[in-house]
């Protein structure tokens, strides 16, 4: 097998356009304990970027204004603000004003909308020790060699 099949291989398998999502798979496992058919089904449908906004709302602790948490976004206005009007419509996340500022929309995370953004988190962090563990295997020469490869793949991809 030629280093470019091998190569072309491994990257299908990361890629791998099937029904088959881990992330979705430990989210939904780790969510059935207690909720509801609807809840699963609903949960099935959120976006990575819906729920790392969970996440974000989940780890603030309290209600935080939309200006803050699209500061912290790296998506624009506008998706953030379509994604927070879906959540809110499911009932994930509440919006409301302040009698101080009637203007300034606030941001308040659903107890349901709670528990999906800590198990998300809770992924990540199981995915970060995942890869340092397979990171621990190899020395800093390795992983800069395999990074300076990545990124000559993704400059011959983007240079056709």
């Amino acid at each position: 097998m030629s280093k470019l099949t091998k190569l072309q291989e491994m990257i299908a398998k990361l890629h791998a356009e099937n029904d088959q999502d881990p992330e979705r798979d430990w989210l939904l496992q780790h969510l059935q304990a207690n909720n509801t058919p609807e809840m699963m089904a609903q949960a099935k449908k959120l976006t990575h970027s819906e729920l790392a906004i969970l996440t974000q709302l989940a780890q603030a602790g309290e209600a935080i204004p939309f200006k803050q948490l699209q500061a912290q976004s790296e998506l624009s206005q506008g998706m953030l603000s379509r994604y927070i009007q879906r959540l809110a419509k499911n009932r994930l996340v509440e919006k409301f004003h302040t009698p101080e500022n009637q203007k300034a929309v606030v941001l308040r995370i659903t107890a349901r909308g709670q528990e999906i953004g800590e198990l998300h988190h809770q992924l990540h962090q199981r995915q970060r020790q995942n890869y340092e563990a397979v990171l621990a295997n190899y020395s800093e020469a390795e992983v800069e060699t395999i990074a300076q490869f990545i990124e000559q793949m993704i400059a011959a991809r983007e240079n056709l």
